[in-house]
């Protein structure tokens, strides 16, 4: 008899943390974050592509503190789905050969990339992903 309560909680239990999924990525468009970039003072640089057929992203944006080309920076592009950007993390993701070859080339930080719903990202310095951190919330 007392088995039947302890039965129940725990079922209403397990339940409770199967309610509680992972909810989706909000919609941002190219123009909100070049704004959360200009906005925290960022030098950014940015373009379209708007044909799927092609394969090309939605747009791609450059933000960086200087407008020195040499300067470092955060790069996002914007795909039609989240698989693509799911692809395009993959081809940007560092792996110890990229690295050992970027490290040859004069290049020896580690690149961090990232996607949020249909959006891939990537940097070396962990501070420009903060303006992003802050749109998303």
């Amino acid at each position: 008899m007392k088995k039947l309560p302890l039965i129940v909680f725990l079922l209403s239990l397990c339940l409770s943390f199967t309610a509680c999924g992972e909810e989706a990525p909000r919609e941002i468009s190219c123009e909100e974050i070049i704004a959360a970039y200009e906005d925290a003072g960022y030098y950014v640089v940015h373009g379209e592509h708007r044909d799927e057929a092609d394969g090309a992203p939605l747009c791609y944006i450059k933000a960086s503190l200087t407008e020195a080309s040499d300067s470092d920076y955060i790069y996002f592009t914007t795909c039609f789905t989240e698989e693509q950007a799911k692809e395009a993390r993959e081809a940007d993701k560092y792996n110890i050969f990229v690295w050992f070859f970027g490290a040859i080339g004069g290049e020896s930080r580690w690149l961090k990339t990232g996607t949020y719903g249909k959006i891939e990202y990537s940097y070396y310095n962990p501070k420009f992903i903060k303006p992003f951190n802050e749109l998303i919330k």
